[in-house]
């Protein structure tokens, strides 16, 4: 019989759904409703000269908790998953790293917004067109490193038997998908498909929400052929 788990597994995969939720609902308070991925220099400056609502405010400081609660869960994810040994042990670190990096490109994602509410009085349309749109391009570089945590995080799952194979491969599926959604668009910030990076958004919810329901699986690992590095 599967034992209930832990409360320190509950908190730790929890901080994995409340990432999700965080950023999501956060943006969507923190763009004031905006649609148009690619406004004019004009509109662009009107956003850094005016003053952020009260849920613009709450909608950045959402996001910002849901990147500290993303560092709780990638650590607890690469210790739980490192236990079972294996290949789905570096594969971990890999998706460690591919996690730490999706947060570091965020974060400086802001600096050029922040930037254009600073100076906005000494900027032209053309430079205020020009701070968004590094922010626009940041959005679709994180699909590399993201994609890259979807997939090293299912390859994991399936070596280590963490999780069962829908989730692994799905997860595997959704990572390889939006690693080539900006590889095909040359990493156009206007013109990539963001569909698999949002699914990929949602498997990771599902995900979380489940581990922190039942835990992760006693089964034992699937039967994956993946390398496992020798020693120096």
């Amino acid at each position: 019989m599967q034992p209930r788990p832990t409360l320190a597994d509950r908190l730790g995969a929890s901080a994995g759904a409340a990432y999700i939720l965080l950023i999501l609902v956060g943006n969507q308070l923190g763009s004031g409703g905006s649609q148009d991925p690619h406004p004019s220099g004009a509109t662009d400056l009107a956003g850094f000269a005016g003053h952020a609502t009260l849920m613009e405010q709450v909608g950045f400081r959402m996001e910002i908790a849901g990147f500290i609660t993303f560092m709780f869960f990638l650590g607890w994810m690469r210790h739980r998953v490192q236990q079972r040994g294996g290949a789905g042990a570096w594969l971990s670190d890999v998706a460690a790293v591919a996690g730490v990096v999706t947060l570091a490109v965020k974060l400086g994602s802001a600096a050029p917004v922040l930037t254009g509410q600073l100076d906005h009085d000494e900027l032209s349309p053309t430079l205020a067109r020009l701070l968004s749109d590094l922010n626009g391009a940041a959005f679709v570089v994180t699909f590399l490193p993201y994609g890259t945590f979807l997939l090293a995080f299912g390859l994991a799952i399936l070596a280590s038997g963490f999780l069962g194979r829908v989730a692994g491969w799905s997860g595997v599926v959704l990572g390889g998908l939006t690693l080539l959604a900006p590889l095909v668009s040359g990493v156009n910030p206007v013109g990539t498909n963001v569909l698999p990076f949002l699914l990929g958004l949602l498997w990771l919810l599902a995900v979380a929400v489940r581990l922190a329901w039942r835990g992760p699986r006693l089964r034992s690992p699937a039967t994956v052929a993946l390398p496992v590095p020798a020693a120096a």
